[in-house]
């Protein structure tokens, strides 16, 4: 969604997106809203979403993101207006550091509630899965102590018949890491995958990416994670403490590589 805040523009790119034969895609309609929202705003939302359902068709996957910024009130109220679209989940609807709050917008909604990347202990996710209100959890391996980590909590929410969907927004290493997950995972849903949209530089940091094949990214074969680092590609593209995004800047959405001083 690296576009103008538009039912046009974000239809269009959810076209492009399924021409290249992805099945399916999350994005974050909700601008820079935080616990409530205006009518105008609310209504550019739905309308950006229902675009995007009429762009790809009623086959093509939808995940709504909504970067753990609303209030309990307000979730249920936009997820009761995104039922329609039939979202495969609600994603981060509440801040994550309250789990009842995300398990009450659950039990109000007719459409999966995900969350879970913000987690880093298993008795979190107890807390979470208690009441099995939780249908999609998206674990992060690099807050779970990696691929052992993600599958204890895999099995621990294959015990509450949820589903897994790995979290990789931070470039084609953890890709390769959620890859090696999502292979030895009964409960696995899907593979969130940013790598084919980044930067340019990024496609070059590994010796082997992978490709997607009838919908589905292609799984390593070489020992280890599955490919090697090019050094010289990773120094050449040194840290930036500035890059984090700012989901209260108007343009956050574009995703702009932070430039060096």
């Amino acid at each position: 969604y690296r576009c103008p805040r538009t039912p046009e523009a974000f239809a269009q790119k959810a076209k492009e997106v399924a021409a290249l034969g992805y099945t399916a895609m999350k994005f974050d309609p909700f601008g820079t809203a935080w616990r409530k929202m205006t009518r105008t705003e609310e209504d550019v939302s739905i309308a950006i979403v229902a675009a995007v359902r009429e762009a790809v068709g009623p086959t093509v996957d939808l995940a709504i993101e909504a970067h753990a910024r609303f209030s309990v009130a307000t979730a249920i109220h936009i997820g009761k207006r995104l039922e329609p679209m039939s979202p495969a989940w609600f994603e981060d609807p509440v801040p994550h550091h309250n789990p009842q709050a995300t398990t009450e917008v659950a039990r109000h909604l007719e459409i999966p509630v995900g969350t879970g990347e913000s987690l880093s202990a298993k008795q979190q996710f107890v807390e979470l899965l208690r009441d099995d209100a939780i249908d999609v959890v998206t674990i992060e391996p690099l807050h779970l102590g990696g691929i052992l980590g993600s599958r204890k909590i895999a099995d621990l929410v294959d015990a509450h018949y949820g589903v897994v969907v790995p979290h990789s927004a931070q470039g084609p290493v953890c890709t390769l890491a959620c890859l090696q997950i999502d292979a030895c995972t009964p409960n696995f849903y899907m593979q969130e995958y940013f790598d084919q949209f980044n930067v340019g530089w990024e496609k070059d940091l590994l010796t082997w990416s992978p490709r997607l094949v009838e919908g589905c990214l292609e799984l390593p074969c070489a020992p280890g994670l599955g490919a090697d680092l090019n050094l010289e590609v990773v120094e050449a593209h040194p840290y930036h403490a500035e890059g984090d995004i700012s989901l209260w800047d108007p343009d956050w959405h574009y995703r702009r590589e932070p430039q060096a001083e």
